[in-house]
């Protein structure tokens, strides 16, 4: 018997190192995160390809390096690819995957192919609006642990003095603050990565899903965004597989964001493109 093609679920989020329960940091408590590194697979070496996030998105929907296709310099809209050189969602779609993205492109290339790369790309894109029976891959990305909202001025959900200060800190209220407010604005990622899952399992479709966490590069703070430290490239991943598949483990093999277009082409029973340097997972 012929198994139908799984689902596939990005929930991507910006900013973030890998600053979670799973990965060893006790400050705060993610269960919904946590639910995922439980029952799938955890990523303790995933880097992207660099501290800023057009580029490192560049690289992530073409399976290739921005220096490769001179798409390393930030906000280069406006470059045509050539025919040659297709996105990996293009496969996906062509295989009978419905693609939809909820809601942000920033690839470095033209605006016109950002749309048509996605069967649905708009703030109500989503994997409920699929024909029926068709496989989908559906991309929410998240906001909320933006460096922009590190200057919000809402309560925070863990108190300044209970974080650990990085080494490359001055311990001050400030910088103290800053984290604080880093971690609450993961707190509320979580609760909203637990939405998704809420979707995904009363829809009964938990179990034909693959479910992919990741951060476009690390966190939002100096020396972190922006910078080609491990501090700013040094990223969380978790990817749950149908009926919970290998549960709980940890992968230390190193692993790049640039791999992640191979690696859903090949869960989806599809080769890896000749043009991408990206490899399958």
């Amino acid at each position: 018997e012929t198994l139908p093609p799984p689902n596939i679920l990005w929930i991507s989020t910006e900013d973030i190192s890998p600053y979670l329960a799973s990965y060893g940091d006790s400050t705060i408590q993610t269960p919904n995160l946590d639910r995922l590194a439980n029952e799938g697979v955890l990523f303790e070496n995933c880097f992207a390809t660099t501290g800023q996030c057009a580029p490192s998105r560049h690289s992530i929907i073409t399976g290739m390096h921005s220096t490769a296709t001179s798409g390393s310099n930030m906000r280069t809209g406006g470059r045509q690819f050539p025919d040659s050189i297709r996105c990996f969602p293009f496969y996906l779609n062509d295989a009978g995957y419905y693609c939809t993205n909820n809601f942000k492109t920033d690839y470095n290339f033209s605006e016109p192919e950002h749309a048509s790369l996605w069967d649905e790309l708009s703030k109500s894109a989503h994997w409920k609006n699929r024909p029926a029976g068709s496989p989908f891959f559906a991309v929410f990305n998240r906001h909320e642990t933006h460096e922009s909202h590190i200057n919000q001025d809402k309560p925070l959900g863990v108190e300044s003095g209970a974080v650990t200060i990085p080494p490359y800190y001055p311990d001050t209220e400030k910088v103290r603050r800053d984290l604080a407010r880093n971690y609450t604005n993961i707190l509320e990622l979580d609760s909203i990565v637990g939405d998704y899952l809420a979707e995904i399992e009363q829809a009964g479709l938990l179990d034909s899903t693959i479910i992919v966490f990741w951060s476009d590069h690390g966190g939002p703070l100096p020396r972190q965004k922006r910078e080609i430290h491990e501090s700013g490239t040094r990223v969380p991943m978790l990817v749950r597989l149908p009926n919970q598949q290998f549960a709980g483990t940890r992968i230390r093999n190193m692993v790049s964001l640039l791999d992640i277009g191979p690696t859903m082409l090949s869960l989806a029973g599809l080769p890896t493109p000749g043009n991408m340097h990206g490899k399958a997972f």
